[in-house]
């Protein structure tokens, strides 16, 4: 079984803390990994040993609500870099890449066009473009448009539900977690394998800890506007998504690709939603940059 790194705090400068893991090399290449929606800083794509062969220093925080992280009061996107920016000067770091899965892409885009000068590469899998482009429904599955509309028009309706959901997740995650995946096709045989279903389940309890804030923020984050423009991202950004994706479906990969100047996307023919864990030593190649991935031996 393996070991789950223990979970550490950094004070933000209004007072809260924000819980996070390290795994891999301590001294490696600094990589801030952004959880799904819902998620915790339990979420990893592969074992402590790769992430150290990788010569990575993998950290992932609770975001807000989440996990052992407060809340934020504000709790919108525009507010997260400047967690990050609180969380990367406690632990030293200037510089460092981003990673995000599914709707925690938007988080890791966020700290690309807000903080430009801290953040060196940007990688994203699954993840959404912004929900008032043209199209953004079209393929999607019923479970993600629904809470699109509720965290955009019906919030109070999102967040009763949610604390109705959460505290069954809570009780039962295994439940919760079987009974919204239950997809077949591309994603079927990660969700469907022990060892991946042991883990997201440890994850949705743990993400849901404290109950459903973290959720219910992050979904009206994704329903409402992300307030940056995506042309202010200056850091090599690249987009992986499959051409089957049903969650977020492929076009709004496309519509990110376009958008953000300095994109590269990976599209991934016969893949689902979970394409970060079929790729994710391409992942983190991208994310430290060719002169790392050279010196630690990962194939680009």
């Amino acid at each position: 079984m393996e070991l789950i790194p223990p979970t550490r705090f950094a004070q933000m400068r209004d007072g809260r803390l924000l819980g996070y893991v390290e795994r891999g090399y301590p001294d490696g290449y600094p990589v801030l990994h952004h959880h799904g929606m819902p998620g915790s800083r339990l979420q990893h794509e592969a074992s402590d040993e790769f992430y150290r062969a990788a010569g990575v220093r993998l950290i992932t925080p609770d975001r807000p609500g989440y996990g052992f992280s407060d809340k934020r009061r504000e709790g919108r996107l525009v507010d997260w870099p400047d967690d990050v920016t609180d969380l990367m000067d406690f632990l030293g770091v200037a510089r460092f890449a981003v990673t995000g899965l599914s709707g925690g892409g938007i988080y890791a885009l966020a700290c690309g066009g807000l903080l430009p000068d801290r953040v060196t590469n940007i990688v994203v899998t699954g993840c959404p473009a912004p929900m008032e482009i043209d199209g953004a429904f079209r393929g999607m599955r019923f479970l993600t448009r629904a809470g699109v509309w509720l965290g955009r028009d019906a919030r109070w309706l999102l967040r009763a539900g949610a604390w109705l959901v959460g505290g069954i997740a809570r009780r039962n995650p295994r439940l919760i977690y079987e009974r919204f995946n239950r997809r077949t096709g591309p994603d079927g045989a990660w969700i469907s394998s022990p060892s991946f279903r042991g883990g997201a389940i440890d994850d949705l309890k743990e993400a849901l800890r404290s109950g459903p804030w973290g959720y219910v923020k992050d979904i009206e984050a994704l329903a409402s506007p992300w307030g940056f423009p995506l042309a202010a991202i200056r850091a090599q950004v690249h987009l992986w998504h499959g051409d089957a994706d049903g969650v977020i479906p492929p076009q709004h990969g496309e519509y990110l690709a376009r958008n953000i100047p300095n994109a590269v996307l990976h599209r991934c023919a016969g893949e689902g939603h979970l394409t970060l864990w079929n790729h994710i030593g391409e992942v983190l190649a991208e994310a430290t940059g060719p002169a790392q991935a050279t010196a630690y031996g990962i194939a680009s």
